[in-house]
């Protein structure tokens, strides 16, 4: 499917490019603060737990957050992402550290983007890269309010029709319409054809009128269709 790369798409291009050229990385989670009550309370349980871990001889020091400290350092700054960064698959973030979107797919005109049930177009300079993955350079607001008015909705998986054999006839067997309306059921299998039971009548047609997915039976024509088509027909009967 084609798209126009629209305004929307165009300013989070923009804003991404600059941002990435610079070196703007996503905002970092902040942790709230206790009130003072309960920052002094937490203060005093800490020490009574550092001295009887002293008292039982045990060495306490922060080397652990010390390596978190110096990995957040060594983290690289984010840079523009390239065609080959667009998995399909691979998460998307915005600057508040929020995952907006998965890529799709790649196009030639740029990667297409899921965000729940919706999809959008952005092209391949929209998008940046940093330790953490994809990001683009706005916050989860401005993303959903830029797409807002360009993405369209997942398309629907078609079922899988393939035509009817002489074993699908079973009697009882439910027939729908083009729209899946039921429109009536087998009744037996003749040598010329079946003979369906519709509308408290019987008619009879050719095996090759039907097609079968994973729901059962049908015909490629609508209710209304079918019965034009057989209203001229003397009702038949199990051994015509």
């Amino acid at each position: 499917m084609k798209w126009t790369i629209v305004a929307a798409a165009a300013f989070i291009a923009a804003t991404s490019a600059q941002a990435f050229a610079q070196g703007v990385a996503p905002a970092q989670p902040t942790v709230a603060q206790p009130d003072g009550a309960a920052a002094a309370r937490a203060t005093r349980e800490q020490q009574d737990g550092f001295n009887r871990l002293l008292h039982d001889g045990v060495k306490v020091n922060n080397a652990d957050q010390e390596q978190d400290r110096e990995r957040l350092a060594r983290r690289k700054a984010p840079v523009a992402a390239t065609a080959a960064d667009l998995t399909a698959g691979a998460a998307v973030r915005a600057t508040d550290g929020l995952q907006v979107a998965t890529v799709e797919r790649l196009e030639a005109d740029g990667a297409v983007l899921r965000a729940g049930d919706r999809l959008a177009k952005l092209p391949i300079e929209a998008f940046g890269k940093d330790d953490a993955g994809l990001l683009i350079a706005i916050t989860t607001a401005e993303f959903q309010a830029a797409i807002a008015q360009t993405s369209v909705p997942v398309p629907q998986e078609q079922p899988e029709i393939v035509d009817a054999t002489a074993d699908d006839m079973r009697p009882g067997a439910a027939i729908r319409d083009s729209e899946g309306v039921v429109i009536g059921t087998v009744d037996s299998l003749v040598e010329s054809g079946v003979i369906v039971l519709t509308d408290g009548r019987k008619v009879k047609l050719a095996i090759n009128s039907f097609g079968k997915d994973e729901q059962g039976l049908l015909i490629g024509i609508t209710a209304s269709e079918f019965r034009v088509l057989i209203g001229g027909s003397a009702p038949a009967s199990a051994g015509s």
